[in-house]
């Protein structure tokens, strides 16, 4: 039973993670919190998702801590690993819109 539990939690932790890779991908607000990227102050921080409260619950129902405590660790273990944002954080940006729009993720802008 209890090897049954974790595999439950294991599961429903992948799906939460491939709904925000997706999400993300789309353009999309997560509904975990699970991806993280650089912000326009050059720190790393969730990439959008909706309400705060409810992606904090989501996490608690699949055993991860709150989207305010994963936020400090992921910034601290960049620091501890010497991580510094893209030096040109915009054509880091464009980059990755130019790949979305290549592999089929969003539709060309117009």
């Amino acid at each position: 039973m209890q090897m049954e539990v974790k595999q439950t939690l294991h599961e429903l932790r992948q799906k939460a993670y491939l709904t925000d890779r997706i999400a993300v991908f789309e353009g999309k607000p997560q509904q975990y919190g699970t991806q993280f990227d650089w912000d326009d102050d050059g720190l790393l921080s969730p990439s959008p998702f909706d309400d705060l409260e409810k992606v904090n619950e989501r996490r608690w129902y699949i055993g991860l801590n709150s989207l305010e405590e994963q936020t400090a660790v992921i910034r601290n273990q960049a620091s501890i690993d010497n991580q510094t944002p893209p030096a040109d954080l915009k054509a880091r940006r464009r980059e990755i819109d130019f790949w979305k729009e290549k592999v089929g993720w969003i539709k060309e802008s117009s």
